[in-house]
């Protein structure tokens, strides 16, 4: 095979490719950062998985320390924060990176459910934020 054969074998290749990989567009998966542990996760995921049947939307869940999902909800790297109740909100709450949307019963805990202003951060989707904290706070 010559040069310019090989060439147009890779371009027509790589073309097919890009033209496959264009769809139409697909809301991003909506991000849970999830500081409840490893005994709340369940419930967490469960109404997630309900979330995504219901809508059609995928949710990632991390399954990061309290601390954390508010730090990852304090940058708008997560659309909603799952966190106990004694996990302190100042500076989140302070900043106005997000409020408390409601709380979730799990075991008999009760968990905040944090959702992620979107006009402090352009990455969170405002409607799919607001739609998944309610879904979450919301008995299956």
């Amino acid at each position: 095979m010559n040069r310019r054969t090989l060439l147009t074998t890779i371009t027509l290749a790589v073309s097919s490719t890009l033209v496959l990989a264009c769809g139409p567009d697909k809301p991003r998966a909506l991000v849970v950062a999830d500081g409840s542990g490893t005994v709340h996760a369940k419930a967490v995921d469960g109404r997630a998985k309900t979330y995504e049947q219901r809508t059609g939307r995928p949710v990632r869940i991390l399954q990061v320390p309290p601390a954390q999902a508010v730090l990852l909800a304090s940058r708008g790297e997560a659309d909603v924060a799952v966190v106990p109740l004694d996990t302190p909100l100042d500076t989140f709450l302070a900043s106005e990176h997000g409020h408390v949307h409601g709380v979730l019963v799990s075991g008999g805990e009760r968990l905040r459910i944090l959702e992620v202003d979107a006009k402090q951060h352009p990455k969170v989707d405002a409607k799919g934020a607001k739609d998944l904290a309610t879904a979450l706070i919301t008995p299956p």
